[in-house]
């Protein structure tokens, strides 16, 4: 199953909408078919490499329960949600409506949050920091929006950060295919009308702190790029206490040189890649030969669901190599290859049509046994 938007238009949103304000987008996938249901979902939070809850509001009481999840029948109570992260690592086509979305670039995107909902349910009033598409499927959600403001927190629950009830500037039900946007900062409150399922597109953006954790690696990963300050031409201090100005230049350039470094931007690329995958490795390993024999035969190679490696657009790596960046590792390989390998990349199934194409075959199937050996691209017979 593989997803395709309709009456919706990238440019246009991205002109009119994106950080700027929500807005409700009827029929962009008309005719939509759940790529799973409630029983497929619980499975998953079944699942202990997958991140679920239910949140529950039952007797006048919120609840929140953490999977993995062995029984359902307390947290199922009253009205209730069920929530799985990431379902686009799990699951292909969770992976193919991510890929919808591909106007955006790969670093600003989150995962595929999925719920499901039993009529009256929700999670209450709310404000994230994030961008989310919110694709609705079967069944039928009420969906208000506000206007961005200082709204009073509550916290029903330790684990439930709620805001306190806004004026709705939107209030609309959506229907399968269906599919309102919600920009940062602005308070939203979804309500199931009937029994329903609720597809996130989720996106990150990085705060300051997150990118110096990002520089702080970079510098204990490169002992010989962690410099010292130093003063040789130190003069008397007219008061020990003070810091003069010149001082606080000469420590903040001294963090500087290290985002000016020439592996800084290589470093910052690996850190947006990391995507915490859920990957099985081979059992065994892959020789070569073994990856063109199943070419051959017929078999393709295949992307790991939810799985978007990162490159730099620019040539920030000699121009004799192309290194692209998946899940906080780098690969690289000839520059030559390049045009070959961004479809594949982009999620192209790799075939003996692929290979064909290619000028150089051997260090490209060099490459295809690595991927496939980490376990990040798979054999399909499709």
């Amino acid at each position: 199953m593989s997803y395709r938007l309709a009456n919706f238009s990238p440019q246009q949103f991205l002109k009119s909408y994106w950080q700027k304000k929500p807005a409700v987008f009827r029929q962009v996938f008309p005719g939509f078919e759940d790529p799973l249901d409630e029983n497929d979902l619980a499975g998953l939070a079944q699942d202990p490499d997958a991140d679920s809850r239910i949140i529950q509001h039952h007797n006048g009481q919120w609840s929140v329960h953490h999977g993995p999840f062995d029984d359902f029948s307390e947290p199922c109570q009253g009205k209730w949600t069920l929530l799985v992260q990431a379902v686009d690592h799990f699951l292909e086509e969770g992976s193919s409506l991510m890929d919808c979305f591909g106007f955006i670039p790969y670093w600003r995107m989150d995962d595929l949050m999925v719920s499901f909902a039993v009529a009256g349910a929700g999670v209450g009033p709310h404000t994230d920091q994030y961008d989310v598409f919110l694709v609705q499927g079967k069944g039928s959600r009420r969906w208000q929006v506000g206007a961005p403001g200082n709204y009073p927190s509550l916290q029903p629950h330790p684990d439930l950060c709620q805001i306190a009830p806004f004026e709705p500037i939107i209030d609309v039900e959506l229907h399968p295919g269906d599919v309102l946007y919600v920009p940062p900062g602005w308070p939203h409150n979804g309500t199931a009308v009937s029994d329903c399922m609720t597809y996130s597109v989720g996106f990150r953006a990085p705060d300051q702190s997150q990118l110096l954790q990002y520089l702080l690696d970079h510098v204990l990963a490169s002992p010989s790029h962690n410099l010292r300050y130093t003063d040789p031409d130190l003069c008397v201090a007219a008061s020990p206490g003070a810091v003069t100005s010149q001082h606080l230049s000469a420590l903040t350039a001294l963090l500087k040189s290290s985002m000016e470094s020439r592996n800084w931007p290589n470093e910052l690329l690996r850190c947006l890649s990391e995507q915490n995958l859920t990957i099985d490795v081979p059992e065994r390993l892959y020789t070569e030969q073994q990856i063109l024999q199943l070419l051959e035969d017929g078999a393709h190679l295949q992307r790991l669901p939810g799985c978007r490696p990162l490159y730099a657009e620019s040539k920030l790596e000699d121009t004799e190599r192309f290194t692209f960046y998946v899940d906080g590792e780098s690969f690289s390989i000839p520059a030559i290859l390049k045009s070959t390998a961004i479809p594949v990349l982009e999620g192209a199934p790799v075939s003996t049509h692929t290979l064909e194409q290619t000028v150089d075959k051997l260090d490209f199937l060099q490459l295809l046994c690595k991927l496939t050996n980490k376990g990040l691209w798979f054999f399909t017979d499709e």
